[in-house]
């Protein structure tokens, strides 16, 4: 326990968002606030892109989250780059990964032909934790990381971390969004190459807190994010989810039954 604390005081931001994590979980439970193409670009709920990385299915999906993101804290004890650096490249992250699995979608309904990825949504705080494996496996990133933990069980090299994670996530767990995941990677690739270096911190804290203000006006707006609306009933097949962003039926704006795919993802027939 006195480690357990010490290791609080050591990542107050990760401290922060674990607490609020599981503090907003029951709230937003069984809520329909998943990302989906056909929710955020065909009906223009942009409060998606913001709420739906902070919800979870059920208490083991947090779990793993919430043991992946304890993980992710070393980045914060790590002297080189401290809780200022953790605090702006999540906050880069959490606004960077919805664009990239919107792009992602995009190209599977428009190159792809698989329009019944417009109605596919996910939940859930893996694509930021994704974005900072793909971040810290770069050999760009600062501080000396060279190991990082699985889901809180075996180390492997920084490198291999979200690749095997991917993969592990997606043989175990086939409800969980592959779509979500590498949406995220490459979001942490992106911040890796330096595009965001030289933004200071305190605009990338504004930007953010800015868009947070102008997604829950939106919502409150259109009166979208109520404590009425639920995820279908559907949604309880994914009991004993996992780690990774959980697909749903809930995608929001959608029509149609739901139904699940050939490779196992939930969708809007």
């Amino acid at each position: 326990m006195a480690d357990l604390l010490a290791q609080a005081q050591a990542q107050p931001v990760t401290t922060v968002l674990a607490v609020a994590l599981a503090a907003l979980f029951p709230s937003l439970l069984k809520r329909d606030v998943g990302l989906s193409f056909a929710a955020v670009v065909e009906h223009r709920e942009l409060w998606r892109c913001a709420v739906a990385q902070l919800a979870h299915v059920d208490l083991i999906h947090l779990a793993f989250n919430l043991s992946a993101l304890w993980s992710i804290g070393i980045v914060e004890r790590t002297q080189e780059l401290g809780s200022l650096y953790y605090l702006k490249t999540t906050a880069l992250l959490l606004l960077l990964s919805p664009l990239m699995i919107l792009l992602l979608t995009y190209l599977l309904i428009h190159v792809a032909h698989k329009p019944e990825y417009a109605h596919t949504s996910a939940v859930g705080y893996s694509c930021v934790l994704f974005g900072w494996m793909a971040l810290l496996s770069s050999p760009r990133h600062p501080g000396g990381i060279t190991m990082l933990p699985v889901f809180g069980l075996a180390s492997v090299p920084a490198w291999a971390t979200p690749w095997a994670s991917l993969v592990i996530t997606s043989l175990l767990i086939p409800s969980a969004s592959f779509i979500g995941h590498l949406g995220g990677m490459l979001a942490g690739y992106l911040v890796a190459l330096g595009t965001f270096q030289l933004l200071p911190a305190g605009w990338v804290l504004s930007l953010c807190g800015g868009a947070a203000l102008g997604l829950g006006w939106a919502a409150a707006r259109g009166r979208e994010l109520v404590p009425y609306i639920r995820l279908p009933s559907s949604i309880a097949g994914l009991g004993g989810g996992g780690s990774g962003d959980v697909e749903s039926g809930g995608g929001g704006g959608g029509s149609g039954k739901v139904r699940i795919a050939a490779n196992g993802e939930i969708v809007r027939g």
